[in-house]
């Protein structure tokens, strides 16, 4: 039976392909299936992360500008959003992070991406990984856990959607 769980994807998860693994000269497969999978509903992300890659100097932020109505369509302004947000917000405050830590966290799209996936019972797909314990920084997996959200990597994604690159 076929995964049927959308997915929204992390910054991290386009900036990594481009950079590594999926580079875009010489993978294109991997974009071309991110485009088709976008279309049939099964991934976007959000107006926080188009905000964070689009104005880069690259190619990535030509592809993305290309997106936004197409994969970066997802917003992350509504009330219920923003409630759970406070909650992350709470949250890493109770759990012991310090101050300039979670100031950090909730500066970025993060809290939002989670907010989103909560708000919609989606999937984030991130290559970050649990803090287990660790203060330095509040992880996105972590985030996701209080709130209940669905995560997995970049790979879970391909493989819980069928991708094929042959």
């Amino acid at each position: 039976m076929a995964d049927t769980t959308k997915r929204l994807l992390d910054a991290n998860v386009f900036i990594t392909a481009k950079n590594s693994y999926y580079q875009m000269d010489i993978f294109p497969a991997f974009w071309s299936w991110l485009d088709d999978q976008a279309e049939l509903g099964a991934l976007a992300s959000t107006d926080l992360v188009f905000d964070e890659l689009k104005d880069g100097d690259d190619n990535l932020a030509t592809w993305v500008k290309k997106r936004r109505q197409s994969l970066f369509y997802l917003d992350s302004s509504s009330e219920s959003v923003a409630s759970h947000v406070d909650l992350l917000w709470a949250w890493a405050k109770r759990e012991g992070y310090r101050t300039h830590v979670v100031e950090e966290f909730m500066s970025g799209a993060d809290p939002f991406l989670a907010g989103v996936a909560a708000e919609g019972g989606l999937t984030v797909v991130t290559l970050e990984t649990l803090a287990r314990g660790r203060k330095r920084k509040v992880k996105l997996p972590d985030a996701c856990d209080h709130l209940g959200v669905m995560w997995e990597d970049t790979f879970g994604m391909l493989r819980n959607l069928g991708a094929r690159f042959v």
